[in-house]
Parts: C-alpha cells; sequence; structure tokens
C-alpha cells in the first residue's frame, strides 16, 4: 500500500541448523567409525587427540623459544648499552688524552724555546768568563803577589759555576785591596833572587824584610816579576820591622814613616 512501510524480516535459523546436523552427522560418523574402524588404521578420536597434543607441544615449543628469545633480547639489549658506555668512556678519555698530549706538546716547545734560550746565554756566559779570567790573569801579572788569588776553578765546564767562581775571585781581589798581607816571596834583588818577607798594604805599595832581618827595603812588580830595592838608611830598615811586627798583630797599633819606592829608585833597578 502507498505510505506503508516494509516488514521486518526475521532472519531464518536454518544454516545454524544445517551447520549443527552436519557436525552431529561428523560425529556420528566419527563415533560409528571410532566404534568399528577399518582394519589396520588408528580411530579418528585418537587422531584427532595425537594431532592435538604435537600442536600442544609445538605451541609449549614455541613458547619456550620465545621466553628464551626474549631473555637472549634482554642480555642483547643490557650487551649493547653496556659497549655504548664503554665507546663513550674510550672516546672521552680519547679527548682527554688529546688534549693533554696537544698540553705536553705546548709545554715540550716552551722547553726547547727555554733551551735555546739558556744555550744562548750560557754562550754569553762563556764568553764573559773568558774575558774575566783573562782579565785576571793580566791584573795577577801587573799586581804585587798575594794581590789576585789563584784561579782554583780552572776546571769547571758549567757556565754558571764558573761565572760564580769568577766573581768570587773578583770579589775576593777587591778584599785584599783593602786590607794589608805578610807573606813569604821570591824576588830579585841586585839581580839575584832571594826569599823575603812581603808587606803588601792593599795593591797600592809593599816592603821587604830578609828573612835574616838584616835587610830591608820596597818591592814593585814589573813585567811580572818582583824587583826587591833595598834602602840604605838604618831608620828605614827599623821603620819597616816595626811595620811587620804591627802588620802580624805581635805589636800595638802605632804610626810607622815608611819609605816610598820613587820612578828616580826605579830607574836605578
Amino acid at each position: 500500500m502507498p505510505g506503508s512501510r516494509p516488514l521486518p524480516v526475521k532472519p531464518s535459523r536454518r544454516p545454524a541448523v544445517a551447520a549443527v546436523s552436519v557436525l552431529l552427522s561428523a560425529f556420528a560418523v566419527a563415533a560409528d567409525e571410532g566404534a568399528n574402524p577399518p582394519d589396520g588404521k588408528p580411530p579418528i578420536a585418537e587422531k584427532v587427540m595425537d594431532e592435538l597434543r604435537a600442536a600442544g607441544a609445538a605451541r609449549a615449543e614455541l613458547l619456550t623459544e620465545q621466553q628464551e628469545w626474549a631473555v637472549d633480547r634482554e642480555k642483547l639489549e643490557l650487551l649493547k648499552s653496556t659497549v655504548v658506555r664503554e665507546a663513550e668512556r674510550h672516546r672521552a678519555a680519547a679527548a682527554g688524552a688529546r688534549q693533554a698530549e696537544a698540553r705536553l706538546r705546548k709545554r715540550l716547545e716552551q722547553q726547547k724555546a727555554a733551551q735555546r734560550r739558556l744555550r744562548s746565554v750560557e754562550t754569553v756566559v762563556d764568553a764573559l768568563c773568558e774575558r774575566l779570567e783573562k782579565a785576571l790573569a793580566d791584573l795577577a801579572g801587573r799586581s804585587l803577589p798575594g794581590m789576585v788569588p789563584p784561579d782554583r776553578a780552572a776546571g769547571i765546564t758549567e757556565p754558571s759555576r764558573r761565572l760564580a767562581a769568577g766573581v768570587e775571585r773578583l770579589d775576593e781581589v777587591r778584599r785584599r785591596t783593602k786590607r794589608a798581607a805578610v807573606e813569604v816571596i821570591g824576588g830579585s834583588l841586585g839581580g839575584r833572587t832571594v826569599a823575603v818577607r812581603l808587606l803588601r798594604v792593599g795593591g797600592v805599595a809593599a816592603w821587604w824584610l830578609g828573612l835574616d832581618g838584616k835587610q830591608a827595603g820596597t818591592a814593585a812588580v814589573r813585567d811580572g816579576q818582583v824587583l826587591l830595592s833595598a834602602t840604605p838608611e838604618p831608620r828605614d830598615v827599623q821603620a819597616i820591622r816595626k811595620a811587620f811586627v804591627i802588620a802580624e798583630g805581635r805589636g800595638t797599633p802605632d804610626w810607622a814613616l815608611l819609605p816610598i819606592r820613587t820612578e828616580a829608585a826605579k830607574g836605578k833597578d
């Protein structure tokens, strides 16, 4: 009819009934075959159970393998994370080692530069030592005996120690110029060499006294040789003896008028 709605149609249950019927028929057939199996063949039910048991065993084996694989996977993940951490640590250590190497290389270059500067300074110091030793040797040849101490550091080759020894020797010369000293020397008197006691007052003047105390006079250095001049005046000999006693500490300090070696007297030697 016009304007009317179609009526709902209920689904038929016949397919489900048919499926149930088929299953019942299959079970019935299986039951009949199980009751009367063919000759030499196992019953279908037993075969189905065997297959079900095999399927269960396969599922259990698969589950075991899956569990083992999960454990292995966790181990591999742990191993991977460990390897990654170790790699990071080694990279950091390598970076630190490169930085340390760079610092060491820089220090090595600085030390090499310092060694080059030190060698240059040592060369200059060696030259200064040569000049100082030559100057002291020249001074010793022109000075009174005992004025310049002997060079006891001639075997020193290290520049710093060699320079220190030269400076100490020069300082000793400075100290000796400020004090008087008495020592036994050999000098030329009238063309012959004699041993006398020499009184040196710094590096300015010197007087001599014979070992027997009878002769005395003035002393000077010419061409590296000590020239002795005898004084003829008894009072001059007495004054020189007195000066020796005072200088050696065997008498009280006092004034003594000593003769001076003049240029005219030098010309007579």
